[in-house]
């Protein structure tokens, strides 16, 4: 891809669409060759300009998809991987069923799930479980 953006959403983005490399419109005619001809042997282009950009992009966007769970939400979505219950839960942690019921539904916002079935299974996806 040429583009006259270098901003690091834009080569993101292209990359994360299939591009399989990335210049700006003012490359020099011998560095687009050069990208044809790597590209044609399977590798992916990317200039040393924009590469700490997109390093960084691709953290904020990692972190961005890797929600911070407190510690008892974390504890009340182990125990739902353990198959226990809500009140099983409240139990092991000593606390009220309803306050269970609040961290558990404090998951589901943070992993855009409705059910502890997803929730275990996204969080297992995100690392989140070990």
């Amino acid at each position: 891809m040429l583009s006259a953006f270098t901003d690091s959403s834009s080569v993101y983005r292209a990359l994360e669409e299939g591009a399989a490399g990335f210049l700006t419109k003012d490359s020099k005619r011998s560095e687009v060759v050069e990208a044809v001809r790597a590209i044609s042997q399977g590798k992916t282009v990317v200039p040393p300009e924009v590469t700490g950009g997109l390093a960084d992009e691709i953290r904020m966007r990692r972190s961005q998809n890797s929600p911070t769970l407190s510690e008892r939400e974390s504890q009340v979505l182990n125990g739902m991987a353990r198959g226990l219950s809500i009140p099983q839960i409240a139990k092991e942690l000593i606390l009220g069923t309803s306050t269970v019921k609040t961290h558990a539904q404090h998951l589901y916002e943070k992993l855009q799930v409705s059910d502890r079935a997803a929730a275990v299974a996204e969080a297992m996806r995100r690392g989140l479980l070990e």
